[in-house]
């Protein structure tokens, strides 16, 4: 096979791998070493989903990847809540998958919805063009 028609083969296998995306974002809890970094990763093209992943990461004590469930792309967003303990949160994937995160020892647990939802800390969606954590905004000081 000619070298010439090798790369006109491979011309649709990169366009195919060309549709992908892949965006991560971070919040930093307290500094680089303590953070909940969330992962989506749209394959080909044509996928109608993210494929999702959360990283609990507080070094040197633990860091690790939990899969969550595939996302659509129009609800692929996660809200972050307190989880009432220090180092405790619970996430909230699009408008009804809940998940419970411990960065003292890298937990991670599929939760049924808290009866009364916790205070929100900020959420992972698309601003603009680029992914990103979105803090909820404090209230003005009224003094």
């Amino acid at each position: 096979m000619t070298r010439h028609l090798r790369k006109l083969l491979l011309l649709p296998l990169a366009a195919l791998l060309a549709g992908c995306e892949i965006d991560t974002a971070a919040w930093m809890i307290e500094g680089k070493e303590h953070a909940l970094i969330i992962n989506r990763e749209r394959p080909y093209f044509w996928s109608d989903q993210y494929e999702m992943a959360v990283v609990v990461s507080r070094m040197p004590t633990c860091q690790r990847r939990f899969d969550m469930k595939p996302a659509r792309l129009n609800t692929a967003v996660v809200t972050v809540f307190d989880g009432g303990e220090p180092n405790r949160y619970v996430l909230r994937q699009g408008s009804s998958r809940w998940y419970a995160v411990n960065t003292n020892d890298c937990v991670f647990a599929v939760i049924e919805k808290p009866a009364t939802e916790p205070a929100p800390i900020g959420t992972f969606r698309k601003k603009g063009e680029e992914f990103t954590f979105v803090p909820v905004k404090k209230d003005a000081d009224p003094s």
